[in-house]
C-alpha cells in the first residue's frame, strides 16, 4: 500500500484553513467599513460635532499605534498569534455591543464614542500585526502573494458594500442597528480563525533572551537600515498623512457644503469601491506585466488624483467627487498587497512581528495627524466659503499625499522589477542587521 502524500494532504489543508481566514476577515473588513460611516455619522448628525471634533474622533482610533505599536510588534515575534488574533476580536466586539446598548438606551456621547474609537484602535493593533506575521506560517511561496490580494480583494469589495449597506442601516435602522452590525462582524471572524487546524510554529527562540526594549530597537534599526524597507515606509507615512486629511474633510463637504443624505454618502464611497476593486483585481497582472517598481509608482495617483478636485466648482460636484474617488480607490490595494508581499519576502522570520510593527507604527502614526490637520484646515478656512474652503484644503491634502512619489522615484525602488524569493535576497545591509 502506498504511503499518503503527507504534502498534498499539508497543502490542502493550509489552502481550507486560509479560506476560513479568509471568509471571517471579509466579514470583519464589511463590518468595518460600516463602522467607518456609522462613526462620524453619529458624532455629526446625531450629537452635532464640529468638523474639528470629526477630525479628533477620527485621530483617536490610531493614536495608539504610536504608542503601543512598536510593543506589539515584539511581542508578536515572542507569542503565537491565533490566540491574539482571537482575543482582539473579542474586544472589538465587546465594544460595538456597548455602543448598540447606549444607542438604544441614549446614551450615546462623543466622549463615549472617542473612547470606543481608542479602544477598537488598540484592539486592531494587535490583530493587524498578529494577522499578517501569522500568514506567512499558513502560506508559503506564491501562495502568500496571492493571499495578500485576495484579502485586498475582500477589502476593496468591503469598501464596495459597506457605505451602501451602512448608510442603509443607518437611513432604516439608527446607528445601533448599524453598530450590531459591526459587533456580528467580529463574531463571525473569531469562528473563522478558531476553525483553522494547521499547527502554528513556536516563535524561534533566540539563544539569549533580550528585553523588549532592546527587541523593538533591532527590528527599528531592521527597518532604516534596510533602504528598500525605509524608502516604502517613508512613502506610507506622507501619503497616509495626506490623504487621511483629506478624507476628513470630503466627509464633512459631502455633510455640511452639498447637503447629501447618509445615503448618498454611501454611494461616493460605494462607487470608490468598485474603484479599489479594479485595482485589486488586476495587481496581479499590473506585478507580471510592469514589475514591482513601477506598479508601486502608478499608487501615487492616489492623493495625486485630488489635486483636481477645484474643478468640481465648476457644477456637478457629486458626480466629480466620485470620479475622483474611482480612480484615487484603485491604488491602495495594488500598494498594499505588493508592499506587505515585499516586506514578508524580505525579512527573516524571527524579525517579522517588529519589522511590520515598526513600518505600520511610523505609517499609521501620520494618521491620527492627518484626520486631525484636516479638521482643522476646514475651519481654518472657512472664511473662504461654505464650499471654496473645503475644496482648497482637499488639494492642500492632496498636494502633501503626492509627496509619496519623492521615495517611490528612487532607483532601488523603481528598478525593482520581481518580488524576492526571501530575506536571502535582501540587500546585504539589511542581512547585516539581521
Amino acid at each position: 500500500m502506498s504511503e499518503p502524500d503527507t504534502t498534498t494532504t499539508l497543502g490542502s489543508r493550509r489552502s481550507r484553513d486560509f479560506r476560513s481566514l479568509w471568509f471571517g476577515e471579509s466579514v470583519s473588513l464589511l463590518g468595518d467599513q460600516v463602522a467607518t460611516l456609522a462613526l462620524p455619522t453619529a458624532a455629526i448628525i446625531s450629537l452635532g460635532a464640529s468638523a474639528t471634533q470629526v477630525g479628533g474622533l477620527n485621530a483617536v482610533g490610531t493614536v495608539a499605534y504610536p504608542v503601543l505599536g512598536l510593543f506589539a510588534g515584539a511581542l508578536m515575534d515572542r507569542v503565537r498569534r491565533k490566540p491574539v488574533m482571537i482575543a482582539a476580536n473579542a474586544v472589538r466586539m465587546t465594544c460595538f455591543v456597548v455602543l448598540v446598548v447606549c444607542a438604544a438606551a441614549g446614551w450615546v456621547s462623543l466622549p463615549l464614542l472617542y473612547v470606543v474609537a481608542a479602544v477598537v484602535g488598540t484592539a486592531t493593533i494587535f490583530f493587524d500585526i498578529a494577522y499578517q506575521t501569522y500568514l506567512p506560517s499558513l502560506l508559503i511561496g506564491d501562495d502568500l502573494a496571492r493571499g495578500n490580494v485576495r484579502l485586498e480583494l475582500s477589502n476593496s469589495v468591503s469598501r464596495l458594500a459597506g457605505p451602501s449597506v451602512g448608510g442603509l442601516l443607518l437611513q432604516f435602522g439608527g446607528i445601533a442597528a448599524a453598530f450590531g452590525a459591526n459587533a456580528a462582524s467580529f463574531a463571525a471572524s473569531m469562528a473563522g480563525i478558531a476553525s483553522i487546524r494547521t499547527p502554528e510554529p513556536q516563535p524561534e527562540r533566540p539563544e539569549r533572551r533580550t528585553h523588549l526594549v532592546a527587541d523593538i530597537a533591532a527590528g527599528i534599526r531592521l527597518v532604516w537600515g534596510n533602504p528598500i524597507l525605509r524608502s516604502l515606509t517613508t512613502s506610507a507615512a506622507l501619503r497616509n498623512l495626506g490623504i487621511n486629511a483629506n478624507r476628513t474633510v470630503l466627509i464633512v463637504f459631502m455633510y455640511r457644503s452639498l447637503d447629501l443624505s447618509a445615503g448618498a454618502v454611501g454611494v461616493v464611497f460605494t462607487v470608490g469601491a468598485v474603484g479599489a476593486i479594479t485595482g485589486a483585481a488586476t495587481t496581479t497582472w499590473l506585478l507580471r506585466r510592469i514589475g514591482v517598481g513601477h506598479t508601486l509608482l502608478l499608487t501615487g495617483l492616489e492623493g495625486m488624483i485630488w489635486l483636481l478636485a477645484p474643478l468640481s466648482l465648476l457644477g456637478g460636484a457629486p458626480l466629480w467627487l466620485m470620479g475622483l474617488m474611482f480612480v484615487s480607490s484603485m491604488w491602495l490595494p495594488v500598494w498594499n498587497a505588493t508592499v506587505i508581499t515585499l516586506r514578508q519576502r524580505i525579512t527573516p522570520a524571527a524579525f517579522l512581528g517588529r519589522v511590520q510593527a515598526t513600518a505600520r507604527t511610523i505609517n499609521l502614526s501620520t494618521i491620527p495627524v492627518g484626520a486631525l490637520l484636516g479638521g482643522i484646515s476646514v475651519d481654518a478656512l472657512a472664511p473662504l466659503g461654505e464650499r471654496r474652503g473645503p475644496i482648497v484644503a482637499l488639494t492642500l491634502c492632496s498636494a502633501v499625499a503626492a509627496l509619496s512619489l519623492s521615495q517611490l522615484c528612487r532607483r532601488r525602488i523603481r528598478t525593482i522589477r520581481d518580488l524576492p524569493e526571501g530575506p536571502s535576497a535582501a540587500p546585504a545591509q539589511h542581512q547585516e542587521e539581521t
